[in-house]
C-alpha cells in the first residue's frame, strides 16, 4: 500500500489551530456564557441529545431519531433497525467508490443508568452548562463522540468528497447493559450492514490530561478478559463467605502481549513511584509474588487473573433485608473469564444465594498494531498535539463491544479525540458526568481531520487492495 502525507497546507493549518492554549483561553472558557456557548452548533446539539433519556427504560429509539437528521439532510441515507420495540440502532453509510476496505464509526446511543445516584452539580438530562462543562449522563461516554463521527461524515458529504471506500456509522443499542440488541445483533441477524469493513473505530483509548495539558495519547488494541456477577442473598453470612472464599483467584502468571509491554512501557513516563519501575520490568514483576499481588488491577490483569468486589452490603427491597454485591473477574488476554466465573456461580448456587445477573465477555484478542490505520491516525494527533507519546493503551476493570468485533475478525481500535483528565474520567457512570466544552471541541476537529486523512489515503490506494 502507498504512504501518502497530510497535505502540507492542512499541517499548518492543524498546528496554528492547536498550539497549547493561552492561560487566559481557559479562564474565558469557564466565565463564557451558556448562551455564547450554544451559538455553536456542536454544543448545541451536544446539550440537545443529552437531554433524551437513552437510558434502558425508555430505549435508543428517540435518540436514534435525533441524530437521523444530520445524516439525511446531507444526503446520507439511514435506516433505523429496531430488534425490539425501542430498542434502536442507527446505521447511516456515505458512499465511496468501493465498498471494500470501509471504515466502520462504532459508538452507543444508551447511556449508563442513573437511579441511585445523586447529582449535585445539575440533573443528568439536563444539558446544564457551567463553567465551561456541559453536564449530563453522557456528556463524555458518549453522545460527544457520537456527535464528532456524526458531523466528520456530514462534513466530508457536505464539501462533496467522496472517499475510495465507504465511512459507516453505527450508533448502537444495548451497550452499556445488556449487549444484546446492538452489535452482537447485527453480527448475527444483519450482517449485510457491516458489508466492506475493514477497520474500525470505537469508544477507548486513553488520553492523560495533566492541568489541561495533553501528555499521552492511547489507542485501545486490546482488553482484558472480562466477566462479572451480581449477587443477592436474604441474610449476610452466606454471601460474605463468598466474598472472602473468592477474594483472590489462583492462576498461572502469563508472559504479557506485546502490546501490553509496549504500552506499559510509555505509561511508566507518566507515571509516578512506585508504577514506573516495575512497569519497565514486567518480567522481573512476573517472577515476584509479593511484587505482583500490589500492581493495581488495572495492570496486574494483564499478567494474571484479578477478581474485584463491592459489597456486600445490605439494602432494603418490598420483599424485606436483603445483602448484596458485585464482582468484577478481568483476566489477560487470551483466557476465558468463564474458568473463573463458572465455579464462583456455582458456590453462590449451593450457598442459597440468588444470580441476579452474569455475563462473560470469553477470551480477548488484540488489534493488529502497528499497522497503515493506525499510523494515520497517529500522523494526524501529532499534529494537533505535537511533541506527545502515542500507543497502544490496554483496557481492563471494562467491556465494550470492541472485544466482541476482534474475535469475530475486525480490527478495531478505541479512540477518543476529546482530552479528559482522571478526575473526569472517573465521572463517565457516576453522578455529575461532564465534558469540558473546549476539549470536545478540539476532540471534533481532531477527528474531522482523521476522517479526511482517512479519504486521502483510501482514494490513493484505491487500486491497492
Amino acid at each position: 500500500m502507498k504512504k501518502s502525507r497530510i497535505p502540507i497546507v492542512l499541517l499548518l493549518v492543524l498546528a496554528s489551530a492547536c498550539r497549547k492554549k493561552p492561560p487566559e483561553q481557559v479562564e474565558a472558557d469557564a466565565t463564557r456564557r451558556p448562551e455564547k456557548w450554544l451559538a455553536m452548533e456542536p454544543v448545541r446539539l451536544l446539550r440537545d441529545y443529552v437531554r433524551i433519556d437513552t437510558t434502558e427504560g425508555p430505549g435508543e429509539e428517540r435518540g436514534a431519531k435525533f441524530l437521523q437528521p444530520i445524516f439525511e439532510c446531507a444526503g446520507i441515507p439511514t435506516e433505523i433497525v429496531c430488534p425490539r420495540p425501542r430498542r434502536c440502532n442507527l446505521i447511516a453509510r456515505l458512499a465511496g467508490r468501493s465498498r471494500r476496505g470501509a471504515l466502520l464509526l462504532l459508538n452507543h446511543i444508551d447511556v449508563a443508568p442513573v437511579a441511585g445516584q445523586t447529582w449535585q452539580e445539575a440533573p443528568p438530562f439536563e444539558g446544564r452548562i457551567l463553567r465551561g462543562y456541559l453536564y449530563g449522563r453522557g456528556a463524555y461516554d458518549m453522545k460527544s463522540l457520537a456527535l464528532a463521527q456524526a458531523l466528520a461524515m456530514r462534513d466530508l458529504k457536505s464539501h462533496g468528497i467522496v472517499p475510495g471506500s465507504d465511512i459507516v456509522f453505527i450508533g448502537e443499542a444495548d451497550e452499556e447493559i445488556g449487549q444484546e440488541w446492538g452489535i452482537r445483533w447485527i453480527l448475527d441477524h444483519r450482517p449485510d450492514l457491516l458489508a466492506g469493513v475493514e477497520n474500525v473505530l470505537n469508544e477507548g483509548g486513553t488520553v492523560e490530561v495533566i492541568l489541561r495539558d495533553v501528555r499521552f495519547f492511547g489507542i485501545e488494541t486490546v482488553q482484558a478478559g472480562y466477566a462479572i456477577g451480581e449477587f443477592e442473598s436474604t441474610a449476610p453470612a452466606p454471601l460474605q463467605e463468598l466474598v472472602r472464599k473468592w477474594s483472590k483467584l489462583h492462576s498461572p502468571v502469563v508472559e504479557p502481549h506485546p502490546q501490553v509491554r509496549i504500552a506499559f512501557d510509555i505509561m511508566a513516563n507518566q507515571l509516578v513511584s512506585p508504577l514506573t519501575d516495575p512497569l519497565r520490568h514486567l518480567d522481573r514483576v512476573r517472577r515476584n509474588p509479593a511484587e505482583l499481588a500490589v500492581l493495581p488491577d488495572r495492570y496486574g490483569s494483564f499478567l494474571e487473573a484479578r477478581i474485584f468486589w463491592e459489597g456486600p452490603r445490605p439494602y432494603e427491597t418490598a420483599a424485606g433485608k436483603r445483602t448484596g454485591a458485585f464482582t468484577v473477574i478481568s483476566v489477560p488476554p487470551g483466557v476465558d473469564p468463564e474458568d473463573f466465573l463458572r465455579p464462583l456461580l456455582r458456590d453462590a448456587a449451593a450457598a442459597g444465594i440468588r444470580v441476579v445477573r452474569a455475563f462473560t465477555g470469553g477470551p480477548t484478542v488484540a488489534s493488529p498494531y502497528p499497522t497503515p490505520f493506525t499510523e494515520l491516525i497517529r500522523r494526524v494527533t501529532e499534529v494537533h498535539f505535537p511533541g506527545i507519546l502515542f500507543g497502544p493503551a490496554p483496557t481492563a476493570g471494562g467491556y465494550t463491544t470492541s472485544a466482541l468485533l476482534r474475535q469475530k475478525g475486525f480490527p478495531t481500535y478505541g479512540f477518543s479525540p476529546i482530552p479528559m483528565n482522571i478526575t473526569d474520567s472517573m465521572r463517565r457512570h457516576s453522578a455529575n458526568e461532564r465534558v469540558y466544552l473546549r476539549d470536545y471541541l478540539t476532540g471534533l476537529q481532531l477527528y474531522e481531520d482523521v476522517l479526511e486523512e482517512f479519504v486521502l489515503n483510501s482514494k490513493m490506494c484505491e487500486d491497492c487492495h
